[in-house]
């Protein structure tokens, strides 16, 4: 309400100034519409930063509950999204609304601006109507284009950002080669710093240039919107004059009119950018809501998992990744009994490591199901299947915390257990980490904790999954960073604390193969051989090639 209380004492000042001049009027009254005047003007401001505080207050409360949202749906996605280049799409879309303050924006504007401005509009056009309708028109007309051009403008520039995902990916992922300690070290090494500087240069500047065009042309548009809203201005002035040196108005409405055209003409603007904008900021919102309303995963029919009582068994199982053409997994049949130790043998890319997390139920079959015992993993409830099974994954987190933390992570219930942590690290071989870094020390430089080999963090995953008390463990390539002759020792310790355990190893290698009751080779997706250390050699075929390749590798020097 205060523009238009503003412009009515700026004429009882300006008027009570122009008496004065010509003899009349007193300096008491101009004394007294001046301190109105500015009273009005200090209190104004004041309760325009209280109004845009607590909007601002409000808008941040919601930013923090829209980022949460963000991490119950990365919480709860099914895996294989992560493997969509449309999905990773979908989300690095809703990631740019969220950080870029657009949520934040369309609260504070909707219920900000929008309000204060459409009050402003009111009063001062009634205001202004009392002297010449003409005003209101003329305000109206020089500030139209405004949204016009927002909203073509906003509209070019939301499907330029939406094409532009994939790039964005793809420049935050060039960019990562140089904040990550391993790729910097490797990069420098290799010599190939500035090839990758040039990829990412390349890349940012395509980014670039397509905004920089839509900026141009958004700048053009604002050039013509805002000649425009002067030469309006400019006319004010003139309707104002003529109006004064008809008598219609005094000289002190003459100054309160030029004025309060200004705010008039200021709020409409406002309002008009703000309806050509909001069709753009609500695509870019809605790209967020998109995301947060993909489906989740499922907990299974609710089907509680008392553990397994014969066997697990793949019936015609294939598997193919999204946007792939080609199976990685194709019509596989396997079975595990109860208490069997099998290892699942093939060279890279064969399907092992897919195969393993279709047996865990993490990606859904293509074709055909995975069975335990009479139920598909499917169907299991989420949560009792996955309190009995540890994995070791061949892509292992290295957790920049402590070792304990490290290692109690797979069962975090059981992170004051000292005794059981330090089991753990004895069967995977990490005594001497034990000793020279301790349960409670920092693992990792990241934060100033203690430099671990590759190694040892191989043997510190391996810690990981024997600590979690379950009836099922796959382990994936899990001493791929070890030697072959501590591979064999340390696989050789984890046979026999698993005796109780049904286990499956996924590995290339082949110095594991004596140890297991059961070997399943991959090739090309499918299962070539199925059988014992003995009986595959004697058949000659892929196992047989595979060992001899390898067999060296096992020798004593």
């Amino acid at each position: 309400m205060f523009p238009a209380f503003t412009a009515l004492s700026l004429a009882s000042l300006f008027k009570e100034a122009y008496n004065i001049q010509q003899g009349g009027g007193t300096s008491g009254k101009l004394l007294f519409w001046g301190l109105i005047y500015l009273a009005a003007y200090v209190l104004n401001n004041f309760l325009i930063f209280i109004t845009g505080l607590v909007i601002e207050l409000g808008a941040d409360k919601r930013q923090v509950h829209y980022r949460y949202l963000m991490c119950v749906k990365l919480a709860h996605m099914p895996l294989i999204d992560f493997e969509d280049a449309r999905i990773r799409d979908m989300q690095q879309r809703a990631e740019e609304c969220l950080y870029s303050g657009r949520m934040n924006g369309i609260i504070r504007d909707s219920f900000g601006m929008v309000i204060i401005s459409l009050l402003n509009i009111i009063t001062v056009s009634a205001v202004m109507a009392r002297y010449s309708l003409w005003f209101l028109p003329l305000c109206i007309v020089s500030v139209l284009p405004y949204s016009v051009a927002r909203l073509i403008r906003g509209r070019e520039f939301y499907y330029i950002k939406r094409k532009m995902a994939k790039k964005s990916r793809r420049l935050g992922y060039l960019w990562g080669l140089f904040t990550d300690r391993r790729t910097v070290k490797e990069l420098r090494a290799l010599g190939a710093d500035d090839y990758a500087f040039g990829k990412w240069t390349q890349c940012r500047d395509e980014v670039q240039d397509e905004l920089w065009e839509q900026n141009r042309k958004d700048a053009v548009s604002l050039l013509f919107c805002d000649a425009l809203r002067i030469i309006g201005y400019g006319a004010c002035i003139a309707l104002a004059l003529v109006l004064t040196l008809n008598g219609t108005v005094d000289v002190g409405v003459f100054g309160a009119c030029i004025a309060a055209f200004l705010t008039l003409q200021s709020a409409t603007r406002g309002i008009l950018v703000l309806g050509g904008e909001l069709p753009k900021e609500l695509a870019f919102s809605g790209d967020y809501f998109d995301y947060i309303d993909l489906p989740e995963e499922t907990s299974g029919s609710g089907t509680h998992y008392a553990g397994l009582r014969d066997k697990i068994e793949l019936r015609g199982v294939s598997f193919k990744y999204p946007n792939a053409e080609k199976y990685a997994v194709k019509n596989v049949a396997l079975e595990i009994r109860r208490g069997e130790k099998i290892a699942i043998l093939g060279e890279n890319g064969s399907g092992k490591t897919t195969l393993s997390k279709l047996i865990l139920g993490l990606y859904p079959c293509s074709g055909g199901s995975v069975f335990y015992d009479d139920e598909t993993v499917g169907n299991l409830d989420r949560q009792s299947f996955y309190k009995t099974v540890s994995a070791v994954a061949q892509n292992f987190t290295q957790y920049k915390l402590t070792l304990r933390e490290n290692i109690a992570m797979s069962d975090i219930d059981k992170l004051g257990d000292d005794e059981k942590i330090t089991d753990a690290l004895r069967r995977a071989g990490l005594e001497d980490l034990l000793v020279r870094a301790g349960l409670d020390s920092e693992l990792g430089t990241a934060f100033g904790g203690s430099e671990v080999s590759g190694g040892q963090w191989q043997k510190i995953a391996i810690a990981r999954g024997l600590f979690r008390d379950s009836e099922l463990i796959v382990m994936d390539e899990p001493t791929s960073a070890l030697d072959p002759l501590i591979e064999t020792e340390i696989l050789t310790k984890f046979i026999e604390l698993a005796k109780d355990k049904t286990a499956v190893i996924i590995s290339h290698r082949v110095g594991l193969c004596c140890l297991v009751d059961k070997i399943a080779v991959m090739k090309d997706g499918e299962i070539a051989e199925i059988g014992t250390h003995d009986g595959l050699l004697a058949q000659g075929g892929e196992y047989a090639r595979l060992f001899t390749a390898q067999e060296k590798w096992y020798r004593e020097e």
